[in-house]
């Protein structure tokens, strides 16, 4: 597809990730083997994803030796931000966000007057109960614009579904996602036509995860003569690397260049293509494969009782495992009950699971599931004709 991307690395690609298996559910899922964002599977397997994210990684490797230091300086903002955001139920994986936006700088304005640790703009900030009033900017405060940033995220995810399109909405605001995906007719974010910046906004996050993460297994490229030198964008890099919290002005400068801004340059006959293929090779590394057949989601359930496929339609199903979801245990045979919240132009729907009801005790606890498609791992199935009994459907904790 690319001609920098080789055909061997393309092979790798499918094999690594068309076999991988979800694991039973946990308290705080996390795929075995599978990157993702927030429990939402990145589909590596997909060649411009990896493409998309090799090109991030890669860009970041200059950056590598300053990653403990970077986790030191953001360490007391995580100790913060963290019990937050889990007090709101919203996943820890969005705590990167305001180092990607303001890099802990409580003044930090953006060039569309975005101001604070967490860039809100003044109707969105007072919306979310923010002070903005003469010398007085919440914003600047990094416990109350947290609490705002959690409720405005959770705002987007009862309106999105999915905490992937929740990163994108944050960047790109979500007026313009929701007409995006109601032009593309279909809500995958990975396959969506977005500017360059929300395009490659959940791969900053994702990258930023990672180096925070596994930075031992990148180290190597900014050693090894990796991010060898492609004409001189080095000054370009580095201002992006400003814009994305990775590099502060006050930072020595950095040895080796970084690779240019434009992703989908053709180096497939420059020995500089070594790059690319090196970050991927590394990327995939640690996701070996598990035994078994295709991604197939954190629980499983059969159709008791099919509705309609429109907005709003109210389906029912059964267990078919014991699982726990945080503190609360469920038994094969308890009755899932889920709501139709979407459905594309593809005919694909978006099945929101609500509740499960005990069988035996007939105890209702809430919970949030989404239906998933078992080949990619992202929400939205394809609903037969004539729904059966026998009718598994993959379900995905959120």
């Amino acid at each position: 597809m690319y001609n920098w991307l080789s055909t061997s690395i393309l092979l790798g690609l499918v094999f690594a990730f068309s076999t991988v298996q979800a694991q039973r559910v946990r308290s705080t899922p996390t795929p075995a083997g599978r990157m993702h964002f927030s429990g939402e599977m990145v589909p590596t397997e997909q060649a411009d994803v990896s493409m998309k994210l090799a090109v991030t990684l890669a860009s970041s490797g200059g950056y590598l030796r300053h990653v403990n230091g970077l986790k030191q300086r953001s360490a007391p903002y995580f100790a913060i931000i963290e019990p937050i955001l889990a007090r709101h139920k919203v996943p820890n994986d969005f705590k990167y966000l305001p180092l990607i936006e303001s890099n802990w700088k409580a003044d930090a304005v953006s060039t569309a007057g975005a101001v604070g640790y967490w860039q809100f703009m003044d109707e969105t900030a007072k919306d979310m109960g923010l002070k903005i009033n003469g010398p007085v900017d919440e914003r600047k405060d990094l416990r109350k614009s947290t609490e705002a940033a959690a409720r405005y995220i959770k705002f987007l995810y009862n309106k999105l579904g999915s905490w992937t399109l929740v990163a994108a909405a944050y960047n790109g605001g979500i007026g313009m996602l929701q007409n995006k995906m109601r032009r593309a007719g279909h809500r995958d974010y990975y396959a969506l036509t977005l500017n360059e910046e929300t395009g490659y906004y959940l791969y900053r996050i994702l990258a930023m995860k990672e180096l925070f993460n596994r930075a031992n297994y990148y180290a190597g490229m900014a050693d090894s003569g990796l991010m060898a030198s492609i004409g001189n964008p080095y000054e370009r890099e580095r201002a992006q690397a400003r814009e994305m919290g990775w590099l502060r002005d006050t930072e020595p400068e950095l040895t080796g260049t970084p690779v240019g801004n434009d992703p989908f340059m053709a180096v497939g006959n420059r020995p500089e293509s070594v790059v690319m293929d090196s970050v991927l090779v590394r990327l995939l590394a640690s996701n070996t494969p598990a035994e078994g057949g295709s991604f197939s989601g954190d629980v499983s359930a059969r159709l008791l009782k099919a509705g309609k496929s429109k907005l709003g339609e109210r389906w029912s199903f059964k267990l078919t495992q014991d699982i726990t979801i945080g503190e609360d245990e469920f038994r094969a045979g308890d009755v899932l009950y889920a709501l139709v919240d979407d459905v594309d132009a593809r005919g694909m729907v978006y099945l929101r699971a609500t509740k499960l009801v005990s069988s035996v005790s007939n105890a209702v606890v809430p919970v949030t599931l989404l239906a998933m498609n078992p080949r990619t791992g992202l929400a939205g199935i394809a609903v037969p004709k004539a729904p059966q009994p026998d009718w598994e459907v993959s379900w995905k904790v959120q």
